[in-house]
């Protein structure tokens, strides 16, 4: 029986006495459940678009990377391979952003918007440097997209999505919770209005106090069985399960509503599942790339180490054959060794992050290993070190974990730029060791720190992108961790303690 003849069939027994009052019941039990469906279906529709938005930017800056890297990666090496990698990823890219575009608020519209502008102008700077490299310009497609406006545009576009995400937060969850919310209210009106109505029959109509008892009880258990259902069945979709079954014996509104509840949120989870494959293949895709990143690169790193090393060979037996007061040529001397020792640093970046050996490990003084990083380091005469004064054992490969320190103190060194001092304290704790690298440098933006142990990123025109990362990775084989803040700028290591 459908609740708008339950609750007729009372009326229409106390009808004399209570009919206004009946009336004013029945059209606010119809539009609680009205409301309840509306808020229902819209909180979970809101959620569904929100996780999607989320999706799709995740999917521009995976294709954003992707074709700066193969521009760039064509543009030094003219293998028209990364040409076609980029040519298929671009409409990709392009489709991306519109669909964002088409289904985000207002002021999601002006973000992505922007996005769009900026990835209109990179997608220019790209093609341009492809055109470039088959007419055999390959010097200028490089200085194309080592270009300050080329940059100037990737920032505009890094800044629209990182913006987009600091607006969201915790949107997802938020979303969720509110839809909970709205039932779990809509809920609470309804068994409000229920009592309301029998306080009124048991006043109305004395002499059929027994009758109007029963009748409440009838409707009363009839509607707050299935809304007690829904309740819970709120509470598990809340809580994060949404395998859930609405069953109930009835026949109305509330049952509709239930099955409709379930219909939505098993659209919801087959949603949250397709983003959640996209996610693996998002991931999948993203190795594969570091992986034909680091295989060239340890290719190009073996080709130059050779004649790097002909080159220093030379360099030196050049300077022992020409007089050391010549000023001038030693000079020359200087400049030529200085630029053969960067190059062998990045090379020795690159071998690090592409190859993975098994760790040696020994006990070893923190303090010893120190003093050791420093030793490898060409200090600049306006820097200074605070060595630590205390000193922990750890069980460590002791080379490995030279060459983090010392990534890192280098770090340090390109920061101040100029006259500073890097402190290096050793702290003990029951279970790990904690070593804090700080400098007086001015600190580093905002908006890099989350990405600064990303493979490949790097602020410097000079650098590898990979002196970091290769730090984090060697850290991480120790059980360790890494990170950094400002105000000063602090690395802090953590190892596993003896």
């Amino acid at each position: 029986m459908k609740i708008q003849k339950k609750l007729l069939l009372g009326f229409l027994i106390i009808i004399a006495i209570t009919a206004p009052n009946g009336i004013i019941g029945f059209l606010k039990v119809d539009n609680s459940l009205s409301h309840l469906k509306t808020d229902t279906k819209s909180s979970l529709d809101d959620l569904k678009t929100v996780s999607h938005l989320n999706s799709l930017t995740v999917f521009m800056r995976y294709y954003d990377e992707l074709l700066t890297q193969a521009a760039r990666n064509y543009a030094f090496t003219s293998d028209e391979k990364w040409a076609e990698l980029y040519f298929d990823a671009e409409p990709k890219l392009d489709k991306t952003i519109q669909e964002a575009f088409t289904i985000g608020s207002q002021k999601e519209k002006t973000l992505f918007n922007t996005i769009n502008q900026a990835n209109v102008l990179l997608v220019d700077f790209e093609h341009r440097s492809i055109d470039l490299v088959r007419e055999g310009k390959q010097s200028e497609a490089i200085s194309l997209l080592e270009s300050a406006d080329y940059w100037n545009a990737k920032n505009l576009y890094h800044q629209a999505l990182e913006e987009y995400s600091k607006d969201k937060g915790m949107e997802f969850d938020q979303t969720l919770d509110v839809s909970t919310i709205k039932i779990d209210q809509s809920i609470t009106d309804v068994e409000t209005l229920l009592a309301e109505t029998q306080t009124l029959l048991f006043i109305g109509i004395p002499t059929l106090l027994m009758i109007a008892i029963l009748l409440s009880y009838f409707i009363s258990r009839s509607i707050s069985r299935p809304i007690k259902l829904l309740r819970l069945a709120a509470d598990e979709v809340s809580q994060g399960n949404y395998n859930i079954k609405f069953q109930t014996q009835s026949n109305d509104e509330l049952d509709d509503l239930g099955q409709k509840f379930e219909s939505m949120v098993n659209s919801f989870e087959n949603s949250i599942e397709t983003e959640r494959k996209l996610t693996i293949i998002q991931e999948r895709l993203k190795t594969e790339k570091l992986t034909a990143i680091g295989e060239l690169s340890a290719r190009i790193a073996h080709d130059l180490r050779n004649p790097l090393s002909v080159i220093k060979n030379v360099a030196e037996i050049i300077k022992l054959q020409y007089p050391s007061n010549d000023k001038r040529l030693q000079d020359h001397f200087t400049k030529l060794e200085n630029s053969v020792q960067r190059m062998s640093h990045q090379i020795d970046d690159v071998l690090n992050f592409v190859r993975t050996t098994p760790l040696e490990k020994k006990i070893t003084s923190v303090k010893e290993i120190i003093a050791k990083s420093i030793d490898d380091l060409d200090l600049p005469r306006d820097i200074s070190i605070e060595r630590p004064l205390t000193d922990e054992k750890i069980d460590c490969d002791e080379q490995k974990l030279r060459t983090a320190i010392s990534n890192v103190i280098l770090n340090a060194i390109q920061a101040i730029d100029g006259k500073g001092i890097i402190t290096i304290k050793i702290s003990g704790y029951t279970k790990h060791i904690t070593i804090d690298i700080s400098d007086s440098g001015p600190g580093i933006p905002e908006d890099v720190l989350p990405n600064i142990f990303d493979p490949l990123f790097t602020t410097r025109q000079r650098g590898t992108g990979l002196g970091l990362s290769s730090c984090k990775n060697i850290i991480e084989q120790h059980d360790g961790t890494i990170s950094v803040r400002n105000k000063p700028t602090t690395f802090t290591i953590t190892l596993p303690r003896i």
